[in-house]
C-alpha cells in the first residue's frame, strides 16, 4: 500500500515576531514524521512524507496514495486541524483520525464542553469571554481556570491560569486575549488529580497520572522535560475507575466524532468524581514516550512504536474498506 505522511512540522513554520509564546508547540518536527515513516516501511508499505500545505495538493495527487497519515495541526484558523481532511474528502483519499466534524468540535473546546454537557458527561461549569470588558455574570465559583479555546499543547496556558478572585481572573483572561487573540474559556478549576487516558482503533490504552507541583499542566512544564512534572502509568487507581475513565474516552467517540487515535484529558475531584478537560484528535506520537503520553501509554501495555503506527492504520482501512497488502 502507498501511504502519503500528512504533517505541519515546526521547522516550516511561518514564524511571525508577533506570534504568541509557544505558538507553533502542536507541529510536529521531522523526528517525529522519520518515525512515523520509519514504521510505515517496517510494515511492508511504501511512504512519502508531504507538507499539509495547498501547495502539496498535485504532489499527493501524482503520488496517488492508497491511504494518508493524517498528522496535520494546520497553522491558521479556528478549525485549522480540520482542513486537511476537508481537502482529502474533496480528493476522495482515505485518512487516518478524525473527519472534519471531529476536528473542528475537539479543536474549538467550547464546542466540545457544550457536547459532553448536552449529552451528559461530565465536565466543568464553564464561560466563554471575548471581550475584556464584558465578562458575563455567572454562577461560577472560584478558583477558575482560564484558557484559550482554540489551542493545543498547554499554548496559552502559564503559571497563573488559576485564579483565585476577580482581580486575578480579569488579568488573565486579559493576558489570553492580548497574546492568543482567542476566544476564551473559564471553568471551574477541579482541584485533584489530573490523567489523560489515550485510544488506538477501539482500544483503551493505560492510564497515565499527570503529577506537577502547579497542581496543573502549563506550557513551560511541557517545554521542560526535566521539570518537576512527571508520569506515572499505570496510573494508581481502582479497577472500577480505570473502566469508567476508560468508558468515558470511549463514550467521546460518539459525542466528538472520533476515530482511529485519540487522547481525552481529565481531572478527578476529591471526591473521586472524575469531569473532562478536553479532548486531542492528534495526540503527539513523539517517539520518547517520556514526551508523549499516548506512547508511553502503549509502551506500558507492550506496544512498539511501530504497532502504535500499525493500528492507527489497520482501524483506518478497516473503516474505508482498505486492503492492507
Amino acid at each position: 500500500m502507498k501511504i502519503a505522511v500528512l504533517a505541519n512540522i515546526k521547522e516550516d513554520a511561518p514564524i511571525s515576531p508577533e506570534d504568541p509564546p509557544g505558538r507553533w508547540d502542536d507541529l510536529d518536527d521531522r523526528l517525529t514524521v522519520d518515525a512515523i515513516l520509519e514504521s510505515i516501511t517496517t510494515l511492508g508499505h511504501e511512504a512519502k512524507y508531504f507538507p499539509a500545505v495547498l501547495e502539496s495538493i498535485q504532489e499527493i495527487k501524482t503520488f496517488n496514495p492508497s491511504l494518508c497519515f493524517n498528522s496535520a495541526e494546520g497553522y491558521f484558523g479556528d478549525s485549522r486541524e480540520a482542513q486537511m481532511p476537508a481537502v482529502l474528502d474533496m480528493m476522495r483519499i482515505p485518512y487516518t483520525g478524525s473527519g472534519v466534524l471531529g476536528m473542528m468540535l475537539s479543536h474549538n473546546k467550547h464546542l466540545a464542553k457544550r457536547q459532553f454537557i448536552q449529552t451528559g458527561l461530565p465536565t466543568a461549569k464553564f464561560m466563554v469571554i471575548e471581550d475584556i470588558n464584558n465578562i458575563p455574570e455567572s454562577d461560577l465559583k472560584y478558583p477558575m481556570f482560564v484558557k484559550p479555546a482554540f489551542e493545543g499543547s498547554s499554548i496559552g496556558i502559564n503559571e497563573f491560569a488559576v485564579s483565585r478572585n476577580y482581580e486575578e481572573l480579569v488579568n488573565q483572561v486579559r493576558w489570553v486575549l492580548n497574546n492568543l487573540h482567542s476566544l476564551v474559556i473559564v471553568e471551574e478549576y477541579i482541584e485533584g488529580r489530573e490523567f489523560t487516558v489515550g485510544i488506538l482503533g477501539d482500544e483503551p490504552l493505560p492510564i497515565v497520572e499527570i503529577i506537577s507541583p502547579t497542581g496543573f499542566y502549563s506550557r513551560s512544564q511541557k517545554e521542560d522535560f526535566e521539570s518537576e512534572v512527571y508520569r506515572v502509568c499505570p496510573a494508581k487507581l481502582t479497577e472500577a475507575q480505570t473502566k469508567e475513565f476508560q468508558h468515558l474516552a470511549l463514550r467521546v467517540k460518539q459525542v466528538l466524532n472520533l476515530e482511529d487515535v485519540w487522547r481525552m484529558d481529565l481531572r478527578m475531584d476529591n471526591a473521586g468524581n472524575p469531569y473532562i478537560l478536553e479532548v486531542n484528535p492528534i495526540p503527539l506520537i513523539y517517539p520518547d514516550p517520556k514526551q508523549a503520553s499516548l506512547i508511553y501509554a502503549a509502551y506500558t501495555k507492550g506496544y512498539t512504536y511501530t504497532d502504535v503506527v500499525r493500528k492507527i492504520i489497520e482501524s483506518a482501512a478497516k473503516r474505508w474498506n482498505l486492503s492492507l497488502d
